[in-house]
């Protein structure tokens, strides 16, 4: 009698507690269940670095990419706070970037940010240009080549030595001179994927850095994508880098 008693009392015990259990998880909902994670909530602090397309010339408000860029991050649900400070400046070589790097209140934007924007180059080719129009042969690039190199890497080591958590976005080159050039593209265009090539090479050498090619979004758009001056990206033409640099960023998320 006591032991059917113990049993008894044991199915007893069991069968309250499968119940309590069963009970419990019937009001559970999926969401329930899961973990519960708060909505995550980005901040970018921005600091754009180079020359007259990181000032945004060509486009008539003078935001340029990296202005497109910010507002753009402001108006996303999962964006927080956006600040941005702009040191951009028109006919800046990298030569000049080097020296604007050294400026306390720049290093000091630079050690507050999280996300750099950076273009740069595009005056250094352009200087080539200028000193040997008129006898222009691929070696006049040679030289001017390596200095531009070992300029961007002193460039990306400085900005990384200040800041080694900020992620750098850094827009390669791009032929704003097709239509003067005509036949003698052929030439240049070579030349222009070499400095490309040899700038996202050092870009992956070093950590969150990420290249974006810009050739191929202003290859054959000229009359459409480029300011009066034939030089600068008009409003679309910075449209355009813009979007490309929102995938980088949102990749990177």
């Amino acid at each position: 009698m006591i032991k059917k008693y113990v049993i008894s009392a044991m199915l007893l015990l069991f069968a309250a507690t499968a119940l309590i259990y069963f009970f419990n998880v019937s009001k559970e909902t999926p969401n329930t269940r899961k973990t519960s994670h708060k909505a995550i909530s980005y901040h970018y602090r921005i600091v754009a670095l180079g020359d007259s397309l990181t000032q945004g010339v060509g486009d008539p408000k003078d935001k340029g990419y990296a202005g497109l860029t910010a507002t753009a991050l402001r108006e996303e649900k999962v964006v927080k706070t956006v600040t941005f400070t702009d040191y951009g400046h028109m006919g800046d070589t990298t030569d000049n970037l080097l020296k604007v790097l050294q400026r306390k209140e720049v290093q000091a934007s630079v050690k507050h940010a999280n996300t750099i924007f950076m273009t740069i180059g595009g005056n250094d080719i352009a200087g080539v240009l200028r000193a040997h129009f008129m006898d222009l042969q691929a070696s006049d690039f040679t030289s001017r080549q390596k200095s531009y190199t070992a300029n961007l890497r002193r460039i990306l080591t400085n900005i990384h030595s200040l800041n080694p958590h900020a992620h750098v976005y850094f827009f390669g080159l791009y032929n704003p001179f097709e239509d003067y050039f005509g036949k003698a593209n052929k030439d240049f265009v070579p030349i222009l994927d070499n400095w490309n090539r040899d700038s996202a090479k050092i870009a992956a050498k070093f950590p969150d850095t990420t290249f974006i090619a810009t050739k191929d979004i202003f290859a054959g758009k000229g009359d459409k994508l480029l300011y009066s001056d034939h030089f600068h990206p008009n409003k679309a033409g910075y449209g355009q880098m813009s979007a490309r640099l929102l995938d980088a960023i949102r990749s990177n998320r």
